[in-house]
């Protein structure tokens, strides 16, 4: 009775696909799940993200200590916007202490800042807890934090943070999992900055955080286009110290982005072959509406691989790690954690995650791969994504083969 289900629940996604609009409507209400925002992007002098402020009266979250508190609420469906005035700050401020993670302009020199500074200024991230209270990070290592605010080629405006470690040369580009963004990431953002020794960016998809626009797997593929070409273009790092990582639902447009460019590795976490095989994995060939067909566009990635899995996790079967595995040009590695839930890798098996991500971070120095100047894909499948014009590299002879 379940496998019918399934079948007919894959069944009904292609057959409303073919109505384009009927396709982005349920990929944007079904696939993806914006949380509550749980940070501010603010310029030193004026805010200038707008939100959406829910009315005085409105108790769906509150302070413990302060049951009558207004609340700041981003209301994801109608995405209607205010700009924050003096008077909302006045209001909100006694309750909230700004992390200001640009301490001084000495600190602030020392930053690798983009190119063009006055078109993509340096701002404030600043995060408050769902209380309305500081959330403070435990033994605040003091690294440099900046946010910039991108723009995708769909016209949204992508949301952004970058953390520095002045030492390395490489980077991860962390496209996380579906109910989070950016300021609930934060802590494992720092983790992975101090254990690995490495500078982390990471962005919020359209309609997540503070970015602007509605979900939807082809606005994902835009946004970490944007997000790629300020790493390459504005502070100005090399494609091979370019690290891709995925979770979740990030491994779509994280696999997809590492088939088209020649990125130095490509971590996927916890991702998915396609989106219909999280229904049905024994799904034989890929529906040219499917979303993020991660196992078909895998083929042109040809950077080290690295695919961790928990074994009983529930929300995508590991199966998904094997589908993707088997269909790797460059396998590094496959870690299936044989108790190892969707979300729980990374904080329940800490030492050896970290162990393993920086043997693959080491490994990804001397495996550069240069792809030829015209690019040959090994992927036979039609899929709706090529009717769209992606951001294509431009391979370079120059670059040094290791």
């Amino acid at each position: 009775m379940y496998l019918l289900f399934r079948r007919i629940l894959t069944g009904l996604f292609k057959l409303l696909s073919i109505i384009r609009c009927l396709r982005l409507t349920i990929a944007q209400y079904f696939a993806f799940n914006p949380p509550e925002v749980g940070y501010l992007i603010r310029n030193r002098n004026e805010v200038i993200k707008a939100l959406t402020l829910s009315p005085i009266q409105d108790d769906r979250s509150k302070t413990f200590d302060q049951p009558q508190s207004p609340l700041i609420q981003i209301k994801q469906a109608t995405r209607q916007s205010h700009q924050l005035t003096k008077e909302h700050l006045f209001t909100i401020s006694p309750r909230i202490k700004y992390y200001n993670t640009l301490q001084s302009a000495e600190y602030r020199q020392q930053m690798r800042n983009p190119k063009n500074q006055d078109q993509y200024p340096s701002q404030e991230f600043n995060f408050i807890s769902n209380e309305l209270k500081a959330m403070e990070i435990d033994n605040n290592p003091g690294l440099p934090i900046s946010s910039y605010v991108l723009e995708s080629k769909s016209g949204n405006l992508i949301a952004s943070i970058y953390i520095e470690y002045q030492k390395s040369q490489q980077i991860i580009l962390y496209s996380h999992g579906n109910s989070t963004d950016i300021g609930l990431m934060f802590d494992t953002y720092v983790d992975i900055v101090m254990e690995c020794q490495i500078n982390l960016f990471s962005y919020d998809y359209s309609g997540y955080g503070q970015s602007t626009g509605y979900p939807t797997d082809i606005n994902l593929l835009y946004d970490i286009d944007s997000a790629y070409l300020f790493l390459v273009d504005q502070l100005q790092f090399e494609p091979r110290n370019i690290i891709i990582y995925g979770y979740s639902i990030g491994s779509g447009p994280s696999t997809n982005l590492a088939s088209r460019h020649n990125v130095g590795g490509l971590i996927i976490h916890s991702g998915l072959s396609s989106g219909l095989r999280v229904i049905d994995p024994n799904i034989k060939q890929t529906s040219y509406y499917d979303i993020f067909p991660n196992i078909d566009y895998i083929v042109d990635v040809t950077a080290p691989v690295f695919l961790l899995h928990g074994g009983a996790d529930s929300m995508i079967s590991v199966v998904h790690a094997e589908q993707l595995a088997q269909n790797t040009n460059h396998l590094f590695s496959v870690w299936l954690v044989e108790n190892g839930g969707h979300g729980d890798i990374e904080s329940q098996w800490k030492e050896l995650y970290f162990k393993r991500l920086n043997s693959f971070l080491q490994y990804c120095l001397t495996a550069y791969v240069i792809k030829p100047h015209q690019k040959i894909s090994k992927r036979t499948s039609q899929h709706l994504y090529d009717e769209y014009t992606f951001d294509q590299e431009n391979f370079q002879i120059s670059l040094l083969e290791m």
